[in-house]
């Protein structure tokens, strides 16, 4: 019988190295639960990112050690399902490894790439990006307003976010909040 690990969600290279440099896992880990990460984003982000001296990789690490991210291991199918994306040159290694779990497990996916949401939406796999979990955190309760808003606007600087997208995510997390009934949420100008 093949035991998998209870995760809220499992990310890329790019979403946890993003993440880690913002300081942030704790708060990613307050609104999914534990983080996975498979062997090839590990080695990316942690071993390869330690040698090269990147604080985010001692983040990742620590984190680790924490247990708020955790390792997977792929099953056989995972692995050569995971090696055939990577060998067509439709992704790379970890997110090839990061999209073969979530696949399986029905775990959702944190995916930055654009070919692997793709890929996510083609193969049915629940998937979402680091710029919308304030938002998410917000509407589950998990982070309060003001941390939503100040999120994603470090989201948005730390990935070159469109301004389009970081005002709609910010009208919904506003709207929300006028919803909830708290007098002290303003109107903001548009940015």
């Amino acid at each position: 019988m093949k035991e998998t690990q209870v995760l809220g969600a499992i990310l890329d290279a790019s979403s946890l190295i993003i993440v880690a440099k913002l300081q942030e896992i704790n708060t990613l880990y307050q609104v999914y639960g534990p983080l996975g990460i498979p062997p090839a984003v590990f080695r990316e982000v942690v071993e390869v990112g330690k040698h090269l001296g990147k604080a985010d990789a001692f983040a990742v690490e620590a984190a680790v050690q924490a247990g708020m991210v955790r390792l997977v291991v792929l099953s056989k199918s995972q692995n050569s399902f995971a090696r055939e994306l990577h060998i067509n040159g439709a992704l790379g290694l970890g997110e090839s490894e990061a999209l073969s779990y979530a696949k399986d497990t029905e775990t959702l996916l944190i995916i930055e790439e654009r070919k692997g949401r793709t890929l996510a939406r083609a193969y049915g796999v629940n998937y979402t990006i680091l710029q919308v979990f304030p938002l998410e955190g917000y509407i589950r309760r998990r982070i309060s307003y003001e941390k939503a808003i100040e999120l994603l606007d470090r989201i948005a600087v730390a990935m070159n976010t469109d301004l389009a997208v970081l005002s709609a995510l910010k009208t919904a997390v506003e709207a929300i909040h006028r919803e909830r009934g708290d007098e002290r949420c303003q109107e903001r100008p548009v940015d």
